[in-house]
C-alpha cells in the first residue's frame, strides 16, 4: 500500500528458494515454479471468468471452484513438493485468489495471513504466484523478514474508504506493528512463474500499482492435511484434497 522507500530485494534473491531461507526469514521466492505457457493460460483463464465481465477486477475468491485450470494449479507438483517440505506432511489445498490489480489500484495493507485463517502457525502456508514479471511500483509485495516468528498481532482502523476494483479488506486494516521488532520491510521483485513462500505469521502487503500494466498474480493456500483452520465467512475454506502421482 506504501510507495515509501524500503530496502529492495531484487529479482536474484532467494533464486532457486530455500527451505532454510523460509525458516530463517519468513518467506523465500522459487524461481520456476510455472512456466512462461501456464502463466499465459492462467491469466487467460483469470478474463474469462465471469466476474471479469463487468470491469471492475476485483479479485477473485476460489476460482478453483469456477474453473479446472486454477485447481490443477492448486494440485501442481511442483508446488506441491515445496509445499510437503514447509508443512511437515502430506499438504491439502485451503484457499485460491486470482488478483489483476488493475494500474492505479493500492495495494494491500500490512497484515498476517493467520490473523483470517488461524492455522496452525507451521502447517499452513501461502503461494504467492507471480503471472507476469512483478516489480514493487507494479504493486509488488513487501515483507517484513523474521516478522513470523511473532504471534498474531492487533489490527488498527485505518479509515480509509474502498477503491472500486479491489478487495474490500484490502486495507481497512492494517497489523499494529510491535515496539520493539527492529525489522525493515523489504520489496520484492519477482519473476513470472516465480511463487513467493509465505509463512502464515509473516506480516506482508503489497504496493501500489503505479505503472500502467496489469500485475495478475494468484494466491495458493495450504496446510498439512487434517490440521485446523478457520472457513471463514467470504472465503468459506474447506480442505482441498489434493493427489499426488504416484
Amino acid at each position: 500500500m506504501s510507495n515509501n522507500p524500503m530496502t529492495s530485494v531484487g529479482r536474484d534473491a532467494g533464486r532457486g528458494g530455500s527451505i532454510a531461507e523460509f525458516r530463517s526469514r519468513g518467506f523465500s521466492i522459487f524461481e520456476d515454479v510455472l512456466s512462461a505457457q501456464e502463466c499465459g493460460r492462467l491469466v487467460e483463464a483469470g478474463h474469462a471468468l465471469v466476474e471479469a465481465g463487468h470491469g471492475s477486477f476485483m479479485p477473485i475468491m476460489q476460482p478453483h471452484r469456477k474453473d479446472s485450470l486454477f485447481m490443477a494449479t492448486l494440485a501442481h507438483e511442483k508446488l506441491l513438493d515445496i509445499v510437503e517440505k514447509l508443512v511437515g506432511g502430506d499438504p491439502a489445498g485451503l484457499q485460491t485468489e486470482f488478483f489483476f490489480c488493475k494500474p492505479g489500484i493500492p495495494g494491500f495493507a500490512e497484515h498476517q495471513d493467520n490473523f483470517y485463517v488461524r492455522g496452525e502457525p507451521d502447517r499452513f502456508v501461502s503461494a504467492w504466484i507471480a503471472l507476469v514479471d512483478i516489480s514493487p511500483d507494479m504493486g509488488g509485495l513487501f515483507v517484513y523478514p523474521e516478522s513470523h516468528r511473532l504471534n498474531i498481532l492487533p489490527v488498527r482502523d485505518t479509515g480509509l474508504e474502498p477503491v472500486g476494483g479491489q478487495d474490500l479488506n484490502a486495507y481497512a486494516r492494517a497489523v499494529v506493528m510491535p515496539g520493539d521488532f527492529k525489522g525493515q520491510p523489504e520489496s520484492l521483485e519477482v519473476r513470472a512463474g516465480s511463487a513467493v513462500f509465505l509463512h502464515g505469521n509473516l506480516v506482508h502487503g503489497s504496493h501500489r500499482n503505479v505503472s500502467e500494466k496489469f500485475r495478475y498474480a494468484l494466491l495458493c493456500t495450504y496446510i498439512r492435511a487434517g490440521s485446523s483452520f478457520n472457513p471463514g465467512n467470504i472465503a468459506k475454506r474447506t480442505e482441498i484434497p489434493l493427489k499426488r502421482p504416484i
